[in-house]
């Protein structure tokens, strides 16, 4: 027979494992949407873009910062000579339009 208290533990880990369920969605869905962004920048292939944005969307496996990312993005686009202005911003606003995606559906 369970108590009161382990029903409450086992309904707030339940929770968290929803919420980082969540999380990791979301970061999967903005890098995913940042890749296609910026490969379409980049000019790069069909095949390279889809290469390009599936690494992206691995680096969500590693402790990799907003910061750590946008400064990546920025290398990437250095490299290829392509001016974008606020890197910060796109990375806000696909992380709020991923967040509203995944809990839409």
């Amino acid at each position: 027979m369970t108590t009161m208290f382990e029903e409450r533990e086992r309904a707030f880990e339940t929770l968290f494992a929803h919420e980082e369920e969540l999380r990791f969605l979301t970061l999967v869905r903005r890098n995913r949407m940042i890749g296609t962004w910026i490969a379409r920048r980049l000019g790069l292939t069909e095949a390279e873009a889809e290469d390009y944005t599936r690494r992206l969307v691995e680096t969500v496996a590693l402790p990799l910062t907003e910061e750590a990312l946008v400064a990546r993005l920025r290398a990437d686009l250095d490299a290829r000579g392509v001016e974008v202005r606020d890197l910060p911003a796109l990375v806000t606003r696909c992380a709020a339009e991923a967040a509203r995606e995944v809990r839409a559906g």
